[in-house]
């Protein structure tokens, strides 16, 4: 159980280095701010039950973390979404299926990424960060963010590829099907 007292002390002896430890994490003073005062809401919110084992500032951190990657995931699937449907709209220009259909299969393909590979790819692409930034916020080895990248793109391309053109700038097709086999015409 957490007094008052004590979580007035917290308070007033971590706050700053907890919005200094959050705008790394944000790159924003606005969203230090207010990953900072959502921890501290969900600490007061939880006092009753709450005991913080080991080092406050080490409990913080963990906690300003977690928050910051959970605001993350949620602004940038949207983003992503967003982003993502108005670059594929052009490249489906001629498509069959109307556009709705079209959004609704790359929900669906973002939606099948496991959750560490729809992180990574979250982090990399909507907040660009670099491998070793992620590598470093997600607690992970730079070449597991590499690994994690290649899965979350790999899928993504196998979900929507009936919507990207057979060939594009000189590369093979993306679908397998229309390759052309040997002694077969198209």
């Amino acid at each position: 159980m957490l007094s008052l007292t004590a979580f007035e002390t917290i308070f007033k002896t971590h706050h700053a280095h907890c919005l200094a430890f959050a705008a790394q994490y944000t790159g924003s003073r606005y969203e230090a701010e207010e990953v900072v005062q959502q921890v501290f809401l969900n600490i007061w919110e939880k006092r009753d039950n709450i005991e913080i084992a080991g080092p406050e500032k080490s409990y913080l951190f963990t906690a300003i973390r977690n928050v910051a990657i959970s605001r993350w995931r949620k602004q940038s699937a949207q983003t992503l979404r967003e982003t993502a449907f108005g670059q594929l709209q052009p490249v489906v220009a001629d498509a069959v299926l109307p556009g709705k259909e079209l959004e609704a299969s790359l929900h669906k393909a973002l939606d099948k990424l496991p959750e560490r590979c729809r992180e990574v790819f979250l982090l990399s692409r909507q907040q660009q960060l670099k491998y070793a930034e992620i590598a470093a916020v997600m607690g992970i080895a730079v070449k597991t963010v590499e690994n994690q990248m290649g899965k979350a793109l790999k899928i993504l391309h196998n979900e929507l590829r009936e919507y990207l053109p057979a060939e594009r700038h000189g590369q093979l097709p993306l679908r397998p099907e229309s390759r052309d086999k040997p002694g077969q015409q198209n």
